[in-house]
């Protein structure tokens, strides 16, 4: 990785930065699929990486340095970081929650049989409001329930019981914190496009063009 982080600076067009304190590692594999032979990536931790990167001789590589701050992500490629951001901001995943998480979409628990045995399991039903029943030996969710608000926080009892049954209320995604190109330093708001806007500004343009 030191290695690596001496030498694909050079080689590329672009280095940008990913903070990893949100970021799971289930959410890295995937991208790394899709973006194979477009986009190299380096985990490193960040006294490493600083040492590998004072180093190097690259235009604005002192500023890159300046953000980094614990465990980091660098990629690497030849493609726009604005058009980077975008394909990352796209390839967003649903995952389980964790205690503290805010959930993505009204969390839908739906009637059906867990296949749990019954036991402190229906405590933990009962204190999120889940109504349930035994039958067969197992723990029955009676109807449909809504415990969990799009935008309200996922408490600490809450996020092991819907991991137990599968449901995956958090979108994650991964963005940008900063990026370098050909000297250029790009911040995270920089990064940011929102591209329904700009597209409905081009066509906005091109009527008042024809109006004209």
């Amino acid at each position: 990785m030191y290695v690596q982080l001496q030498e694909l600076p050079k080689k590329y067009k672009v280095m940008a930065l990913v903070k990893m304190e949100k970021v799971r590692a289930s959410q890295i594999l995937p991208l790394r699929k899709k973006l194979k032979g477009e986009v190299e990536f380096v985990s490193i931790k960040d006294k490493v990486a600083k040492k590998a990167l004072e180093k190097i001789d690259v235009p604005g590589i002192k500023k890159m340095i300046e953000q980094i701050a614990g465990q980091c992500m660098f990629m690497f490629t030849n493609m726009s970081p604005f058009k980077l951001n975008v394909l990352l901001a796209k390839n967003k995943v649903m995952m389980p929650a964790r205690a503290g998480d805010i959930a993505s979409i009204d969390v839908v628990v739906p009637a059906k049989n867990t296949g749990i045995a019954p036991g402190p399991m229906l405590t933990e039903f009962k204190e999120a409001g889940i109504p349930t029943k035994i039958d067969q030996g197992t723990i029955w969710i009676m109807k449909d329930s809504t415990p969990v608000k799009k935008g309200e926080a996922i408490n600490e009892k809450l996020a092991p019981l819907l991991g137990k049954l599968d449901i995956k209320p958090v979108e994650a995604g991964i963005a940008l914190e900063s990026a370098l190109e050909e000297g250029l330093q790009y911040t995270r708001e920089d990064l940011v496009v929102d591209v329904e806007s700009v597209r409905n500004e081009i066509a906005q343009a091109h009527q008042e063009a024809v109006s004209l």
